[in-house]
């Protein structure tokens, strides 16, 4: 079901899109969405429907326990929401920003998962060296961070925690590296990259 390849090119076009458009641009985000979708339709099976941001298709709002909350990838049964699932695919300035990511993931996990029986999954994409742009800036990084032990260790934490509402059913960490200039992305090696616990 799941093809690196696939996943590696739609990463590939993602990041197009982020150079053509900018950070701030959805059109980031579809190439991922799609392929993630895609592959979910295909464990699922056609008697269900995948709900996600696309060119013909939308995001749908799930009534959580706290607030409505537009979920990026949702598994519908009829009108039933049966799976869901959040990605976040972050380009730059991770370090800045890193608590606040993992807050709101754990926060809008919960928020869903508390309803009751409906599983939420998330997804993060991460640039093992993250370029960190100063305000105003767009082309030239400050400085190169590198995604580290301590970084993902929060993650690793959380999952080997008790089953919670704010502790996702499934977690996936992606690291990659980017070739800026041709745009080439490739899987990051987590044995020569990280410690051998967190590999």
């Amino acid at each position: 079901m799941y093809n690196e390849k696939y996943f590696i090119k739609a990463i590939e076009l993602s990041f197009e899109a982020y150079k053509a458009k900018g950070s701030r641009s959805t059109a980031k985000l579809k190439p991922v969405h799609k392929f993630v979708a895609d592959t979910l339709a295909k464990i699922w099976g056609k008697d269900f429907e995948i709900c996600y941001m696309g060119d013909s298709t939308k995001e749908k709002t799930v009534e959580g326990k706290y607030y409505p909350k537009d979920i990026d990838i949702t598994v519908l049964d009829g009108e039933q929401t049966v799976f869901c699932l959040g990605i976040k695919f972050v380009t730059s300035n991770y370090k800045q920003n890193a608590n606040n990511y993992f807050e709101n993931m754990m926060g809008e996990t919960a928020n869903i998962q508390a309803v009751g029986n409906l599983p939420y999954a998330q997804l993060i994409i991460l640039r093992h060296e993250t370029p960190y742009y100063k305000k105003n800036e767009t082309e030239t990084p400050s400085k190169i961070e590198i995604v580290n032990d301590k970084d993902i260790a929060k993650y690793l934490k959380l999952m080997f925690d008790n089953p919670q509402a704010h502790r996702p059913n499934y977690l996936g960490i992606h690291l990659i590296d980017v070739n800026k200039r041709t745009i080439n992305v490739t899987l990051t090696d987590l044995e020569k990259s990280f410690s051998k616990k967190t590999a």
